[in-house]
């Protein structure tokens, strides 16, 4: 497993190769939306069903042309999360384009995207060009990596490659993981639903969406 700079990494995820990256959550393991072949490797490494479905992350700096390419408009109660709680440790589950695939939809119709407030990330993002995948640096049953130490011991020669932050990077603009994944939201005309309580608690959530 190689240690990538942000150049690197984009540019190797472009390429379908799985790459762990910190965030303000837990480490995730991503690779570019449109190569499945990625994705299902993803799967496979982690032991988790074909058929499971995987949120995604889009950069704060192009947020309205990678939600374009996820779904067909924003619901007005999704709008209402992401104005108070991104970018940030939510993930928004909404009706997705139905040109997106089943690998990361799960056939559901839904997906659920995110978005961090880290500058470094987002760089990384950006680069891509593209939403990545974004699902927690773990195998079935155990808890998400925290460091780039837990990564290796996990992960080597299973990914391609982590995602560290280099000496030039200012302090404030680097990710520093928690244990806590964020809090899981989905949106419907009609209805919200907390499928997961995280970082974010659903005494918040309501207070600022009723």
């Amino acid at each position: 497993m190689d240690i990538f700079s942000v150049e690197e990494a984009a540019f190797n995820a472009n390429k379908g190769q799985i790459v762990a990256y910190p965030t303000e959550t837990v480490y995730g393991l991503g690779t570019i939306i449109y190569e499945q072949d990625a994705i299902l490797r993803i799967k496979q490494i982690k032991g988790i069903r074909p058929d499971k479905p995987l949120s995604v992350l889009i950069s704060n700096n192009n947020r309205a042309k990678m939600l374009d390419e996820l779904i067909d408009g924003f619901l007005p109660v999704a709008q209402r999360l992401a104005k108070f709680f991104w970018p940030g440790p939510m993930t928004i589950v909404h009706k997705c384009k139905s040109k997106l695939p089943d690998v990361i939809t799960g056939g559901t119709g839904f997906v659920g995207i995110r978005c961090s407030p880290y500058p470094f990330i987002n760089t990384f993002i950006d680069l891509v060009g593209h939403p990545i995948i974004s699902t927690s640096a773990n195998l079935t049953g155990k808890p998400p990596a925290t460091n780039y130490s837990e990564i290796f011991s996990t992960f080597d020669g299973l990914i391609d490659g982590v995602l560290i932050c280099d000496d030039s990077i200012s302090i404030e603009h680097q990710a520093k993981p928690t244990n806590l994944p964020s809090t899981i939201v989905k949106v419907e005309p009609h209805n919200i639903e907390i499928l997961r309580e995280g970082a974010i608690k659903k005494e918040d959530i309501l207070r600022k969406v009723l």
